[in-house]
């Protein structure tokens, strides 16, 4: 698919530079065509004028003396009544077969291009304005074979530009096309790994729920009290796919940008005391030590909802990996522009190799450990996006044995 997907955009962007090569070429080509064509036909004008201002032409053409301001390529012609020419300076500058194509029967002036022995010419002809003798029409003809091959050098060029060009758009194209797809195909990777995991963490509670269903139907005469350790398990699964489900559309969410923060003054430290509370009933079996160290007030602005959400997120995990009899502490206070929480356990820590990964969805270090604990791999996730909702940070410290340390930076407004 990305292979296609390369070559198309190597294609497409190939066309582009074409495109606009070929453009910019022929924008360039037709106003070096017009300058050239334009320069000559002012100097036929200046020539036009100077002679009209000779008072001895006929001297001129007896004598064979021609203009001093004339150049080379340059050459007057000068016709009597009947049409006929009389004569021409520089002297026998064209046969008689080439000047017959200059011929023109119309006593007005005119500026035309004219072919004549595999040559191309510009000629201005027009009416001698002071009768001199036998001369009515004088032709002026300047030579465009420089500015043709000015314009077939130009052409050339151009051409290798533009196949340098393209051929350098191709090889620049692939390069890009690839550095382009890199995140795309990071993006569509993880994608395909997010829903590979998402159905791996489905089929587990789906199947354990389908299995002690079919126990139930076994024995249909038995009592909810006799079989309540299968709806246990039922009910128990049912919980963990729900909040499963609940974790992935607020992932799904966020990735399509349709999760908005609704910011308010949060009491921070009001909020983590109902938290600490609650937590501190759940702690009881396990006999585990909830401690805090908030300042009051301590307030901030943002969503409380997912603030609330990603307390509850690290306060759970704490929880969880803690054995029994240790220690959680919450810490809370105002730190220049910022609010900072850390949530401290002794727990059983995460090993170094893995931290880096701990943000990452479905990732979990001990698997099994945390499988049984009734983890999804998306809390921290979660957690990291809100945090980032709102212009914070957080950070990770953790030693396998002997605990860890979650480190929240909020801006306060």
């Amino acid at each position: 698919m990305f292979n296609n997907v390369r070559r198309r955009l190597v294609v497409l962007n190939a066309a582009v530079i074409l495109l606009a090569l070929t453009m910019l070429s022929s924008l360039i080509y037709f106003h070096m065509h017009y300058r050239l064509y334009h320069d000559t036909d002012e100097i036929l004008k200046m020539a036009e004028r100077r002679v009209q201002s000779f008072q001895n032409l006929p001297e001129m053409l007896r004598t064979g003396r021609s203009d001093p301001n004339q150049d080379e390529t340059t050459t007057y012609l000068f016709w009597n009544a009947e049409g006929n020419l009389i004569g021409q300076l520089p002297v026998q500058s064209f046969s008689p077969d080439i000047t017959y194509h200059f011929k023109l029967s119309s006593t007005t002036s005119e500026l035309r291009t004219v072919n004549a022995d595999k040559r191309t010419y510009r000629v201005l002809q027009f009416p001698a304005m002071q009768k001199q003798e036998t001369i009515v029409s004088i032709g002026i003809v300047r030579s465009l074979e420089d500015a043709k091959s000015t314009l077939h050098s130009l052409m050339w060029d151009i051409s290798l530009a533009i196949i340098a060009g393209v051929v350098i758009s191709i090889f620049s194209g692939i390069f890009l096309a690839g550095r382009a797809l890199v995140p795309i195909r990071n993006s569509w990777e993880n994608q395909q790994r997010f829903v590979a995991d998402a159905s791996h963490e489905l089929r587990t509670p789906t199947a354990v729920i389908l299995a002690q269903t079919e126990l139930l139907l076994r024995h249909p005469s038995h009592s909810i009290e006799q079989e309540s350790p299968h709806i246990a398990v039922i009910l128990k699964e049912s919980k963990r796919m729900n909040r499963l489900l609940s974790d992935l559309l607020t992932l799904a969410r966020t990735d399509s940008n349709q999760l908005q923060l609704q910011r308010s003054v949060i009491a921070l430290d009001v909020v983590l005391q109902e938290l600490i509370e609650h937590f501190r009933l759940l702690s009881v079996t396990k006999e585990i030590d909830i401690g805090s160290d908030l300042q009051t007030p301590l307030s901030l602005v943002g969503d409380e909802g997912r603030i609330r959400q990603l307390l509850i997120i690290l306060l759970d995990n704490a929880l969880k990996f803690t054995p029994p009899y240790g220690h959680i502490e919450i810490i809370g206070r105002y730190r220049s522009d910022f609010v900072y929480i850390c949530v401290k356990d002794n727990g059983c820590g995460i090993a170094e190799a893995d931290l880096p990964y701990v943000f990452d969805r479905f990732y979990r270090g001990d698997k099994a450990r945390s499988r049984a604990e009734g983890g999804t791999g998306l809390g921290l996730s979660i957690a990291k996006w809100i945090v980032n909702a709102h212009g914070g940070m957080i950070r990770i410290d953790s030693t396998v044995n002997l605990g860890t340390s979650v480190e929240l930076f909020l801006p306060r407004k």
